[in-house]
């Protein structure tokens, strides 16, 4: 029952995660371990999607934060009348 049951967890997690069944172990140690694996796996993964998620909204901060600053100097040298030439 318990090598059943295994079985049915491991193809159950090669469902939703990008691991496949073409791995076939022989005995329930095997199986145990390369369900371990694809857990690992998806949490590698999962970790590296977050990473780059992380990165990606560290950069549109400061780009917006960038933008911000410079609106507000322009709008600064355009209140005070300052000429295009002094500007560049």
């Amino acid at each position: 029952f318990g090598y059943r049951y295994m079985t049915s967890f491991h193809w159950s997690v090669t469902q939703f995660t990008p691991a496949s069944m073409e791995v076939v172990p022989r005995n329930a140690l095997e199986r145990t371990f390369n369900i371990v694996m694809i857990f690992l796996g998806l949490l590698m993964f999962s970790s590296f999607i977050s990473n780059m998620t992380n990165g990606m909204t560290y950069l549109t901060k400061r780009n917006y934060e960038k933008r911000q600053q410079r609106d507000a100097l322009v709008s600064y040298m355009n209140a005070k009348g300052i000429s295009l030439k002094l500007r560049h």
